[in-house]
């Protein structure tokens, strides 16, 4: 028998059972859809990080106080460029129980080769006022010489810190836009810790969903050393590497310079050093781990369309038991009955893959347009469609066996 005419016998059988195919057919699309679009999360996400670094924090090197697991992934999280490194120590808060960097150690490593500038930050929470609102956001004084090339993003409005600032704040754009509701705050007066700041600058987005410059208000460092009475240790040292020179290798002496000013070896290490290499490390296993659980959890979706699937095919069998007698009857072969009854399945789990495929592009603009990244592939469209197919075949297999399998007389007996 002809592969078109097997096709069409099958695309017949299915037609007859309108209702049971097209719900045999829903499970599938559910599944897929679960499945390319929590997998396409994971890789939107990972597409994103990556981005990130390698556009704006490939020569930044981030220097935090703890050993590494003091501040891998805190509120500033794996959203982690230039902007996005100043905050991997727990959201920007040095960790004091497990180490320090001094101030002099930070001068120290402002003579190592490769180093172009140095911001020896010190951060801390503080109380904001702006006319009627009030609340707690992080602040990060920062050595106005070195912010402009640390800060990792353009200013939008105003202009950035300066060596004659004083009392001056420069917002991250989240704080004017969504905290104070406010693009317009350029040259008015904010309070931190009831001491009175002119807004200067507001930074452009980031476009970290954590983290980052979006959510901080940066003011001259001597200004918050005397603030939070921190005059003796930083809270991260964020350094940006000159063109001719390495990156990593730079990292390397800059630890090596720790490691001898800390009278520690590197089993003993209390600092964090880290580079847009460690941090897409970190994150392709982290975005990796949550591919395959996001992918398992979905996985059960698809498995329930197949077992809905299978119920169909044993339908279709008893139901087709006399029709598969006559085809006997007029020398179909068992294969021939096998291979139709695989056609069903495969037809089910087609259609149910492109209209899952569909539902999940849908969904993935839906998350777009909520700012969630998802990225739908050509790859994993494919491994969608194969899966779908995969799972009806497998499905129908032992329907489609006992199909093929039946005595022509038994049939063309059945009631």
């Amino acid at each position: 028998m002809k592969t078109l005419d097997t096709a069409t016998l099958a695309v017949n059988a299915l037609q007859h059972r309108n209702l049971r195919s097209w719900l045999a057919i829903l499970g599938i699309i559910v599944g897929v859809a679960a499945i390319v679009s929590l997998i396409s999360i994971s890789f939107g996400m990972s597409a994103q990080i990556s981005s990130r670094l390698n556009t704006l924090g490939s020569n930044i090197i981030t220097i935090s106080p703890g050993g590494q697991g003091a501040g891998r992934f805190g509120i500033g999280g794996f959203a982690a460029p230039a902007a996005e490194q100043r905050g991997l120590a727990g959201g920007g808060m040095p960790n004091r129980e497990t180490g320090k960097i001094t101030f002099q150690e930070a001068n120290a490593l402002r003579s190592l080769p490769g180093v172009e500038f140095l911001d020896a930050e010190v951060q801390d929470r503080a109380r904001v006022e702006y006319k009627d609102k009030n609340t707690s956001l992080t602040i990060t004084g920062s050595e106005p010489e070195a912010f402009t090339a640390t800060v990792g993003v353009d200013t939008l409005y105003g202009r950035p810190l300066s060596t004659n600032d004083q009392y001056s704040a420069v917002l991250g754009y989240s704080v004017a836009n969504s905290t104070f509701s406010d693009l317009d705050m350029l040259n008015k007066q904010i309070k931190i810790n009831n001491v009175s700041f002119k807004v200067v600058g507001i930074l452009e987005s980031s476009g970290a969903s954590f983290g980052g410059t979006d959510s901080r208000i940066f003011i001259p460092q001597k200004i918050a050393q005397n603030m939070f009475n921190q005059t003796t240790s930083v809270s991260q040292v964020v350094v940006v590497v000159s063109s001719d020179h390495d990156t990593d290798a730079v990292a390397a002496e800059i630890e090596d310079e720790l490691l001898s000013l800390h009278h520690v070896t590197k089993d003993q290490e209390d600092f964090t050093v880290q580079t847009a290499t460690t941090l897409e490390s970190a994150v392709a296993s982290v975005t990796e781990t949550l591919s395959i659980f996001l992918g398992g959890i979905a996985s059960i979706s698809l498995l329930v369309g197949g077992i809905g699937v299978a119920n169909t095919m044993f339908m279709s069998v008893l139901e087709q038991t006399k029709y598969i007698g006559l085809l006997k009857a007029l020398g179909m072969r068992n294969r021939n009955i096998l291979t139709l009854f695989l056609f069903e399945a495969g037809i089910i789990g087609l259609i149910g893959g492109v209209f899952g495929v569909a539902l999940s592009i849908v969904v993935s603009a839906i998350l777009g347009s909520f700012g969630i990244p998802s990225v739908i592939t050509i790859d994993l469209v494919l491994l969608g469609l194969g899966f779908s197919v995969l799972v009806g075949l497998v499905s129908g297999l032992v329907p489609a066996r006992n199909a093929a399998y039946l005595q022509p007389i038994d049939a063309l007996r059945y009631e």
